[in-house]
């Protein structure tokens, strides 16, 4: 098969999202099928292992954009999946019987982005609620919160998160280290530009001034924390919607399609002019809640949130929320993060 052709797949896949753009992922080319493997991209750093909730959702949207770009081109295919994909050898893989004459890449893919700016505050239009209601993939689905009360109880528990997080020594290194904020740093294709997170002015310094987590620990007995925390939802408020993705807990494969969901969502509505803005942090403490990682002193709290969560999104008993996603239209184009280079991320068995 063409191998310039796989190529170009694999560099269609390889703009997937990822938590902090870590792109915890390898593609694979043995000749007839091309497999998604796990990546430890930073021995010292990782904070999401193979089987993590974090990296199945970033599984699930490299799995998106195979699958649409090979719908995009005259190709047969075939999804391969392991009894236990979370094992990450491979999470899956995809068995291809031809390449076409040319590969054609969906522009939709190269659309999608992260837009940490404000929002407009027009509304949306009435006939796009109904239809996010509609996305499923598998057992997962959407739901859409617009009612002010409803959205303001979402935000109080982003809150209280968002507060965790900032008190999780372990967080605020991933987060610092995620950080690129030199040219050189940025043309590494990793981690999150710092020209793409909205700051405020200064806000680049300070975020190299709170670097060091004890000066960091210092400051949250002053309450920083809670500062952060609220800054970081002040967006929320102003937003016209307040997207959640939610499916399966126990199911590493449901996982995988709920990032297939999200991914699905999100290059829908960027396509169509709408900003997206992903917010994990909740699911994020839910889990190290569950796993016995979150804060010190915040345990009961996020019992609590998660309690909250399950009532206000009507979850049923095995269900969670996988990611928040603020909607809106833009008021500013975003820097968009860049890529690790395809070389970084492809391998070619063939070519050995």
């Amino acid at each position: 098969m063409d191998i310039d052709w796989i190529k170009k797949l694999a560099a269609a896949a390889a703009r997937a999202p990822s938590a902090d753009n870590s792109q915890p992922w390898t593609l694979g080319w043995n000749g007839t099928e091309l497999a998604i493997r796990y990546a430890l991209r930073d021995k010292t750093h990782n904070l999401f292992a193979a089987e993590s909730h974090a990296t199945l959702l970033a599984v699930g949207a490299v799995v998106e954009y195979i699958q649409v770009a090979l719908n995009a081109n005259p190709v047969s295919f075939q999804w391969q999946w392991p009894s236990n994909p979370a094992l990450g050898q491979p999470y899956a893989s995809v068995a291809l019987s031809g390449t076409s004459t040319n590969f054609a890449s969906p522009q939709a893919l190269s659309l999608r982005h992260t837009n940490r700016f404000a929002f407009r505050a027009d509304a949306l239009p009435a006939n796009l609620f109904r239809e996010l209601g509609n996305y499923r993939e598998n057992d997962n689905r959407a739901s859409c919160l617009i009612d002010l009360a409803e959205k303001s109880r979402l935000i109080r528990l982003v809150r209280i998160c968002s507060e965790a997080r900032f008190c999780n020594p372990k967080l605020h290194e991933w987060l610092i280290n995620s950080l690129r904020f030199t040219p050189e740093d940025i043309a590494r294709g990793d981690g999150l530009d710092i020209e793409s997170l909205a700051l405020p002015p200064g806000g680049k310094f300070f975020f190299k001034f709170i670097s060091d987590w004890k000066r960091m620990s210092a400051l949250n007995g002053l309450g920083l924390y809670k500062l952060l925390a609220r800054s970081e939802v002040s967006l929320l408020a102003e937003a016209p919607a307040l997207l959640c993705i939610i499916g399966r807990r126990s199911d590493p494969r449901s996982i995988i399609d709920g990032g297939r969901l999200m991914t699905r969502l999100w290059v829908d509505l960027n396509e169509q002019g709408i900003a997206v803005h992903p917010y994990y942090v909740v699911s994020d403490q839910i889990n190290r809640f569950r796993e016995g990682t979150a804060a010190p002193g915040f345990e009961t709290k996020i019992s609590e949130v998660e309690e909250e969560i399950r009532e206000l999104l009507a979850l049923q008993s095995d269900e969670m929320l996988h990611m928040i996603m603020r909607v809106g239209y833009p008021k500013t184009e975003p820097v968009r993060s860049r890529r690790l280079p395809l070389e970084s991320v492809f391998m070619d068995a063939t070519s050995i």
